[in-house]
């Protein structure tokens, strides 16, 4: 709760263990600007309507900045990113890799498939897709977030995102090692291990025992829920 209410989450949050899963209404446009802070290196921002405003001439009247505020670390964020990449690459979020550049994002799926959800981000921009009935019948057996969500994400953020893509950039303090995925301990070798980053200071400094049989592989992860 501390955590959310830090990104700008507003309202009672209520105290149940649910809430961890995403249990909280909430709109798009609030999701949208929440995972923006993680996109923006912990820059939370304040949202504008219009930028600018000109008259005929062009001469500009009045413009608006948008206001930001550091809520988190770059380096929290960056760690938060890294996971919801894992999201995209391994798990449900899956389908956001036919954007062809790196993306981070959560899909996300209600009870009764009422709500189907995807919020992702690339390093420039963050968009949020909720799909779903204003009487809140469900839309249908395995409507997931990963199925009736996140094509919309892809779809709108193909006519986005030019250019040659960009990795999201590692902030000063954060180290990657190659860790054993059976233990968390640093792997005896490279081919057994996985990379994970971590706060300088805080990685693991004692070696696996033994081997990871094998080093996971995008297709041993292929999991199915939100």
């Amino acid at each position: 709760i501390d955590f959310a209410q830090t990104l700008g989450v507003e309202g009672d949050l209520p105290r149940d263990l649910t809430l961890a899963l995403g249990s909280l209404s909430i709109t798009p446009f609030d999701l949208a600007l929440r995972y923006s802070v993680f996109a923006n290196g912990g820059l939370k921002i304040k949202p504008i309507a219009i930028k600018y405003i000109t008259d005929t001439k062009g001469r500009i009247l009045e413009s608006n900045e948008p206001e930001q505020e550091e809520v988190i670390s770059p380096q929290t964020a960056f760690l938060i990113t890294s996971m919801m990449e894992d999201v995209v690459k391994y798990g449900t979020g899956w389908k956001a890799k036919a954007l062809g550049r790196p993306v981070a994002g959560k899909t996300g799926t209600t009870n009764e498939y009422k709500d189907a959800w995807f919020v992702g981000y690339t390093p420039h921009l963050t968009a949020a897709v909720w799909v779903g009935f204003d009487d809140m019948r469900p839309l249908g057996s395995q409507e997931t977030g990963a199925r009736a969500a996140s094509p919309i994400w892809v779809n709108f953020m193909k006519n986005f995102t030019p250019g040659e893509p960009e990795e999201f950039p590692v902030p000063e303090g954060i180290v990657g090692i190659m860790i054993d995925p059976a233990t968390g301990l640093l792997a005896r070798d490279v081919l057994s291990g996985v990379r994970e980053y971590f706060k300088a200071g805080t990685e693991p400094r004692q070696v696996s025992p033994v081997s990871a049989p094998r080093k996971i592989k995008e297709k041993d992860t292929n999991l199915n829920f939100d």
